[in-house]
Parts: structure tokens; C-alpha cells; sequence
């Protein structure tokens, strides 16, 4: 219940002409940290064994994530940090909430499962030339 309070009340209490000028560092934010994410999930998984295609959907899972960037902010902004930290959040956890489900349908994508077959054919003789070294 306290969470759900805390959402509502962010939210809020963030005017949204705020947003606007967060936009471009909050996308750049989202672009570094989304990239890190699916770095992240793809590395993972490849060290659990499972094959390119899961690798992928690993990452791309990971995606949708910033609630925690929330409650930082809001932790900041309470305590007189920075009060522009709230529209900064505010518009990172957005783009990624909007963009992550965007993106966690490309490796069901017909164009991405040729990408990766093409990669995984690619790979294929440099692993074999490097079995006989």
C-alpha cells in the first residue's frame, strides 16, 4: 500500500512542464542505461547456456525497469538535493517504461531472427577454425 501512495504522490507532485526540458538528458540516461541492460541480460545468459535467440529476449527483458530511479529521486528531492532530480526520473522511467515494451518484441521479429541466424552462421567457422588451432 505505502508504494502505491508513494507512486501516486511522485507523480503528482511533478508538474509536467517540467518533463520537457529533462528530455534530452533523460533519453540520453535511457539510451546508456537500456544499453547496459541488454548487455547486461545478453552476457547472462550466454553464461547460463542458453542460445542467442534467449540471449537477446534476456536483455531485451530487462528493459523496463526505473521504479528504484524513483524512489531515489524522491528520496533526493525530500531531502533538498536537487529539486529538477524529480522530472529527470520522472521522464527516464517514461521513456523506458513506454520504450522497453516497444523493444521486447524485436527478437520475435522477422528481421531479427534472420540477424541473429545470419551472426550464429558467421560464428559457426570461427569457432571450428579455432578448434584446430
Amino acid at each position: 500500500m505505502f508504494a502505491a501512495v508513494f507512486f501516486l504522490f511522485f507523480g503528482l507532485s511533478t508538474d509536467p512542464r517540467d518533463l520537457v526540458p529533462m528530455l534530452v538528458p533523460a533519453v540520453i540516461l535511457a539510451v546508456v542505461t537500456m544499453a547496459a541492460k541488454l548487455l547486461t541480460g545478453y552476457l547472462a545468459a550466454r553464461h547460463a547456456g542458453i542460445a542467442e535467440a534467449g540471449r537477446w529476449r534476456a536483455g531485451f527483458a530487462l528493459l523496463p525497469r526505473g521504479e528504484f530511479s524513483i524512489v531515489i529521486a524522491g528520496l533526493a528531492v525530500a531531502s533538498g538535493v536537487e529539486p529538477a532530480l524529480a522530472a529527470l526520473a520522472t521522464t527516464y522511467v517514461l521513456i523506458t517504461i513506454v520504450a522497453g515494451p516497444l523493444l521486447a518484441r524485436v527478437p520475435d521479429a522477422a528481421w531479427f531472427s534472420r540477424w541473429v541466424a545470419g551472426r550464429a552462421a558467421r560464428a559457426r567457422p570461427r569457432a571450428l577454425l579455432s578448434r584446430k588451432s
